[in-house]
């Protein structure tokens, strides 16, 4: 018989099995159904991880010195100097493109071209887990001219907000708003400019855009405002920028000072500013001279950014303790404006300063000091400024004073707005010298420092309500002699901050 050739199962078969198959399908149905939903598979939970980001390069701006947007027409040679630290074990440091050698114990000092031509500061960690960082800071002096003064300020790190308060776009003053951008990508700024009456307009809307590694200038004059009075934020797209503020004055011929103003605190309801040297009236242009007068006064300048009214109170936290500042306990700032309170009448010595507001504001303070009439009958004094920022919270727990010796007399203060005693430890980088200081409640003290100190490390273990700040002393001579002034920040150590947490899940 010949093999027979299958096709499949014929159609009566199908049928057969396709019932059989829908039979044992309903069969299991019903049992599942029965028995209740099947247990979930076992599962663990878990949770997020933390991990700590890996250290990277630090880098900061370092301004260049006043360079006489003013205008003005007798300017004489400044004497400019950048100095620059590690801070922690940096692998290397770099600034303005060359390799930097510095140690804890012998800082490196740049002049002439080098020191006065502003630049990039970088440091690169020695591996993943070893943060490292720098400090640095830039001082330019002038005894003479229509720029004399003392300038100063520290190398600052890149922000995408920053509050800059102080200067001036009036007849005779010059501000040059320095926007650095230390990445590598373009960066776009918007600038907003507070005056004494409100905002004020800015060409191209503020907005200034920022190659990689390159520094845009902004004059604030070029609003057409002439304010004596301002204050102005910088917010950033694309990355960060660091912001400096360059200020020069005229009182007709007469020099009227210089600064350079690096960013404070943020709008807050409560600000401390560090740091306020007062003199005797007729030292900082307070009262009348043989019949000249100073253009400038000390002064706590307030900002309200906001939309509603601020209402401030000031006090005063000096050796003797807190005191409130007399006419300054309920003083009303409009919305969007700038005001100056007077501290003429305080007594001279050292003092912080504590605002409180109903409302966020930001604040800073100008020293002034006078010399003699300039020109002769001109009736004006020539004098120079000094700025000082509201400073961050916290800054205390671990930082870097900077007391630069070239040329300069530097004091470090620190001030407490605390209501109880708190104390603050300081050393050389190197470790060489160290001391503890007592800081009373409310009060204001002054370190001593010995003289071949170039640098001091902060660290307070209660670091709220405490400030400090360096401030600058030099004797101009010749015929506009008399004393300059500048102040320096001190700002937390971006090497001892605390590393980068990163949650996994």
């Amino acid at each position: 018989m010949s093999p027979r050739l299958s096709l499949g199962p014929s159609p009566a078969r199908r049928a057969a099995g396709l019932g059989a198959g829908a039979l044992l399908l309903a069969g299991a149905v019903a049992l599942a159904a029965w028995a209740g939903p099947a247990p979930a598979a076992p599962s663990r939970e878990v949770g997020a991880v933390a991990v700590d980001a890996p250290a990277g390069t630090v880098a900061y701006g370092c301004p260049a010195a006043p360079a006489n947007t003013l205008g003005g027409v007798d300017t004489r040679q400044a004497a400019t100097t950048t100095t620059i630290f590690p801070v922690g074990s940096p692998a290397s440091l770099s600034y303005a493109g060359g390799a930097v050698d510095a140690a804890p114990s012998s800082p490196t000092t740049l002049t002439g071209s080098q020191g006065s031509g502003g630049g990039i500061l970088t440091a690169a960690p020695a591996n993943d887990s070893s943060p490292a960082g720098a400090a640095g800071v830039v001082t330019s002096a002038t005894d003479a001219g229509d720029l004399r003064g003392l300038a100063a300020a520290t190398c600052a790190p890149a922000r995408s907000v920053a509050w800059i308060v102080g200067g001036s776009t009036a007849l005779g003053s010059s501000a040059e708003l320095r926007l650095t951008n230390p990445g590598v990508t373009t960066v776009t700024a918007r600038v907003r400019l507070y005056g004494s009456a409100g905002a004020i307009s800015l060409p191209s809307n503020g907005e200034v855009v920022v190659g990689p590694g390159k520094t845009s200038s902004l004059l604030l004059e070029s609003a057409g405002a002439a304010d004596p009075r301002i204050a102005l934020s910088v917010e950033s797209d694309g990355g960060s920028i660091v912001s400096t503020l360059v200020t020069e004055g005229l009182d007709g011929e007469t020099a009227a000072g210089v600064e350079m103003l690096t960013p404070g605190a943020a709008p807050a309801t409560e600000q401390t500013i560090p740091m306020v040297a007062m003199a005797k009236a007729a030292e900082q242009g307070s009262e009348p001279v043989g019949g000249a007068e100073s253009s400038d006064e000390p002064v706590l300048r307030v900002v309200n950014p906001g939309g509603t009214t601020a209402t401030v109170s000031v006090a005063l936290s000096g050796s003797a303790g807190p005191s409130p500042l007399p006419g300054a306990q309920a003083v009303t700032i409009d919305p969007g404006s700038v005001f100056d309170i007077t501290l003429t009448g305080v007594d001279p010595g050292v003092y912080g300063i504590q605002v409180t507001s109903d409302a966020p504001v930001s604040a800073a303070a100008r020293m002034v000091r006078v010399g003699g009439e300039l020109p002769a009958g001109s009736g004006a004094l020539v004098h120079d400024v000094a700025w000082i920022q509201a400073a961050p919270p916290g800054a205390l727990a671990s930082a870097t004073a900077l007391m630069p010796r070239d040329g300069v007399s530097p004091g470090l203060v620190i001030s407490s707005t605390a209501s109880e005693a708190r104390t603050v430890d300081l050393a050389s980088p190197d470790g060489s010298w160290s001391t503890t200081v007592d800081v009373p409640a409310g009060s204001s003290v002054t370190a001593q420092v010995p003289t071949g100190v170039s640098a001091v490390r902060l660290s307070a273990a209660k670091p709220d309500g405490l400030g400090a700040a360096v401030l600058l002393n030099r004797k101009a001579s010749g015929d506009a002699a008399g004393p300059l002034i500048a102040v320096l920040p001190v700002i937390a150590d971006s090497a001892s901050q605390a590393p980068t947490r990163i949650s996994l899940g």
